[in-house]
C-alpha cells in the first residue's frame, strides 16, 4: 500500500502543470522575507526522483524523507541568495562571458557546439549563463566569508604527516623481465647444454639484444615475460639477492630456484624516496585545507540558520 500510494504522489506531481499550481501551490517554507512554496518544491523533488534508478521502489517514508532532505537544501540556498543580495555581489557582462569562455576552451567546445550541447539537455544560452553566474556568485560569496578563514600552517601539515607515515612511504620497486629453463634430469650432458644456451642467452641481453627475441629464440624450451613491477621486500630471498645489485638492463646470474633455472632482466628500478615529507607536503596541505573549508562551511551555514526566520511547513 505505501508502495502505490507513493507511485501515486509522484504521479500527480508530474501531472501538474503551470496553470494548475497557482491553485495548488502552498508555503513550503519561509525564509526570513522570502518564502519557498510547495509548486518549487514539487518541481525540485521531480528533478531529483528523475535521476534516482530506485524511485518505482521508494517507500512512502523514504519519499518523505528525500523531500525534507530537498527542502532543507533548498532553504540553505535561499539563505545564500539572500546573503549575495545583503552584501551587494556581482558579476559583470566580461566577467561572465570570461566564465563561458573559458568551460568552452577546457572542453574543446566553439560557441555554436556549446549551444547545441546545451539545447540537447533542455537548456538555453540565456539559462546557461544565469546558471554560470550564480556559480560566481557563490563562489565569490564562499572566498569572502568562508574560504579566506581557513588557514593550513605548516606544523600542521607535520604533524599530520607524523601521524600517517605508512600511508606515504614508496617501498622500492622493480620491473623485471624472466626467462626460466626447465631443468633436464639424469643427464650431463644436455645439463650442460643447458647451461650452454643459457649464458649464450645472458650475454645477448647484456649486449643489447631485444628480450622478446631472446626468449623467442628457446622455442619450447623455456617459458618468461614480463613480471611486472613488483615490490623488493616482497620477493624471495634469493631472487632479492640475484637483483640487488643490478641497475636498468642488468642481468642476474643464472639462479636455480623451484626446479627451474631462471634470468632476471631488470628493466626499470625505481629508487629510495628520499624525502618522502617534501614528495606529499603541498598533498597533505590541500587535503588539510579542504577539510578545514568544509568544516568552516558547515559552521558558517549553521550561523546563517540561526541569525534566519525559518519556518518549515511541511
Amino acid at each position: 500500500m505505501k508502495h502505490i500510494a507513493f507511485a501515486l504522489t509522484l504521479s500527480l506531481l508530474f501531472a501538474v502543470t503551470p496553470a494548475t499550481a497557482k491553485t495548488l501551490s502552498k508555503v513550503a517554507a519561509v525564509v526570513n522575507d522570502d518564502i519557498i512554496s510547495t509548486f518549487q518544491l514539487d518541481k525540485a523533488v521531480v528533478a531529483a526522483l528523475a535521476t534516482n534508478p530506485n524511485k518505482n521502489q521508494l517507500t512512502t517514508e523514504q519519499f518523505e524523507q528525500i523531500k525534507t532532505q530537498i527542502l532543507k537544501n533548498m532553504v540553505n540556498d535561499k539563505l545564500l541568495e539572500q546573503r549575495i543580495k545583503e552584501l551587494r555581489l556581482k558579476v559583470s557582462d566580461p566577467e561572465l562571458s570570461a566564465a563561458i569562455e573559458d568551460v568552452q576552451l577546457k572542453n574543446g567546445l566553439t560557441p555554436e557546439t556549446l549551444e547545441q550541447a546545451l539545447t540537447t539537455q533542455g537548456l538555453t544560452m540565456s539559462g546557461y549563463r544565469e546558471q554560470i553566474k550564480n556559480e560566481i556568485l557563490r563562489y565569490k560569496l564562499l572566498s569572502r566569508e568562508v574560504n579566506y578563514k581557513v588557514l593550513v600552517t605548516s606544523s600542521e601539515v607535520l604533524n599530520y604527516y607524523n601521524n600517517h607515515i605508512d600511508e606515504y612511504t614508496i617501498e622500492p620497486k622493480i620491473r623485471v623481465n624472466r626467462i626460466s629453463f626447465n631443468i633436464p634430469t639424469g643427464n650431463e650432458e644436455q645439463l650442460a647444454k643447458l647451461h650452454k644456451r643459457i649464458d649464450v642467452s645472458r650475454d645477448l641481453l647484456l649486449n643489447g639484444e631485444d628480450f622478446d627475441m631472446v626468449l623467442t629464440a628457446q622455442g619450447d624450451s623455456a617459458t618468461g615475460g614480463d613480471m611486472g613491477e613488483l615490490v623488493e621486500a616482497d620477493l624471495a630471498k634469493p631472487l632479492q639477492l640475484a637483483l640487488a645489485d643490478l641497475t636498468s638492463g642488468g642481468v642476474s646470474k643464472p639462479l636455480e630456484l623451484n626446479g627451474q633455472i631462471h634470468l632476471f632482466q631488470v628493466t626499470e628500478r625505481t629508487a629510495d624516496d628520499s624525502d618522502p615529507f617534501d614528495r606529499v607536503k603541498d598533498e597533505i596541505e590541500e587535503k588539510l585545507k579542504r577539510d578545514k573549508t568544509d568544516l568552516r562551511f558547515e559552521e558558517w551555514q549553521k550561523e546563517l540558520r540561526d541569525n534566519a526566520h525559518i519556518e518549515m511547513r511541511m
